[in-house]
């Protein structure tokens, strides 16, 4: 069975064959990751179950929104990174920031653009594929 570091270390191969660089770097006490081009960036300090769930949200980031034709809000890029950290982590079995989403009886999903499910459902898809899930 897949621990979480073996996924840290899928997705950290990944981000290298895809063309991206990952770093660890201090960030500010309230940002856990950011993306700036082709750099991602994760909080040096993160326990194990933070750094894998900042390193799917940032990776969505970098996977659907670097496009600067997309003229969206940043708070949809946030609800659709949101929503692709929660289905990764249910396909992984582990919890994440956004289970009070499903306790709810709501699918990460709901309320998003129909544009928004198509990019939440392609960067997951990816981002399983990439973990072997």
């Amino acid at each position: 069975m897949a621990t979480i570091f073996d996924h840290i270390r899928s997705l950290e191969s990944y981000v290298e064959r895809s063309g991206a660089r990952l770093v660890r770097s201090s960030l500010p006490e309230s940002v856990h990751g950011r993306v700036f081009c082709d750099l991602i960036t994760l909080r040096a300090d993160l326990d194990p179950a933070q750094e894998l769930q900042t390193l799917v949200h940032e990776l969505t980031h970098w996977l659907t929104h670097r496009d600067p034709r997309l003229q969206h809000p940043c708070t949809v890029f946030e609800y659709e990174a949101e929503a692709v950290e929660a289905l990764v982590m249910a396909r992984l079995g582990l919890q994440s920031s956004s289970d009070q989403i499903d306790a709810d009886g709501e699918n990460p999903t709901d309320d998003l653009l129909s544009a928004s499910v198509k990019r939440v459902v392609w960067a997951s898809s990816r981002i399983c594929d990439a973990l072997g899930v």
